[in-house]
C-alpha cells in the first residue's frame, strides 16, 4: 500500500520548523555577509567636547578600571567629572581643556563625551561578564587605547570579529547569547 505525503504525521510542523531554520540561516547569512563589508570601513570620528589623552593619562593610572567603572547594567561609564578634579584641581588647571572640564564639573553636567563603539540595541554585550569574569582586556576589543592621544575606531565590533572571538576563546556562539529573543 502507497502512503501519500499529505497523510504524514506531524507534516505541517516538519514544514513549518524547516521554513523557520532557512529563513533564520538566510537572515543570518545576509547579516553575517553585510557585517564583514561594513566592518571593513571605519568612519571618521568628531571631535570630542574636551582633547583627552589615554596615552598621557596611562602614565599614572594603570588600569581602564580606575576611570571607567562597570555599572549594574553591565556597561561601562565615562569618569565622573568629580573623579578627574580630584586630580586636576591642581594639575593643569589653566589649560583651556581643564578650564572646560571645570565648568562641566561647577555645572554638575557631565562632559557630553561622543562615544567610539556602539552595538546596535539589539545587541545584549555585558562589560562585566568580559572583563571580570572571562578576563578579556579591554584593549582585545577596544584597540590598545592606552597608546593613544585621539581614540578611533581601530577594532571591528561586528558580528563576525565577535563569533570569531567566542569561537577562540570557546564561549557560547548561540544566538541568544547576544541576542535578546523579546526585546
Amino acid at each position: 500500500m502507497k502512503r501519500s505525503l499529505s497523510v504524514i504525521p506531524g507534516k505541517h510542523l516538519w514544514g513549518t520548523a524547516a521554513f523557520t531554520i532557512l529563513a533564520a540561516t538566510l537572515f543570518c547569512s545576509r547579516v553575517w555577509s553585510q557585517d564583514k563589508q561594513v566592518s571593513k570601513a571605519v568612519p571618521a570620528t568628531k571631535p570630542q567636547p574636551i582633547p583627552f589623552s589615554h596615552k598621557l593619562h596611562t602614565q599614572f593610572i594603570e588600569q581602564c578600571t580606575n576611570c571607567h567603572q562597570i555599572s549594574a547594567a553591565e556597561d561601562i561609564s565615562y569618569p565622573p567629572e568629580a573623579q578627574c578634579m580630584v586630580c586636576h584641581a591642581t594639575i593643569a588647571q589653566k589649560s583651556p581643556a581643564i578650564v572646560k572640564l571645570t565648568e562641566y564639573y561647577q555645572q554638575h553636567k557631565p562632559v557630553p563625551w561622543i562615544q567610539i563603539y556602539k552595538l546596535p540595541d539589539f545587541v545584549y554585550f555585558s562589560h562585566g561578564v568580559h572583563y571580570t569574569k572571562a578576563k578579556v582586556l579591554c584593549s582585545v576589543c577596544h584597540g590598545p587605547v592606552g597608546e593613544r592621544d585621539v581614540i578611533t575606531k581601530e577594532k571591528s565590533i561586528s558580528m563576525v570579529a565577535c563569533v570569531d572571538c567566542h569561537h577562540e576563546k570557546g564561549a557560547p556562539v548561540r544566538c541568544n547569547t547576544c541576542h535578546n529573543p523579546n526585546p
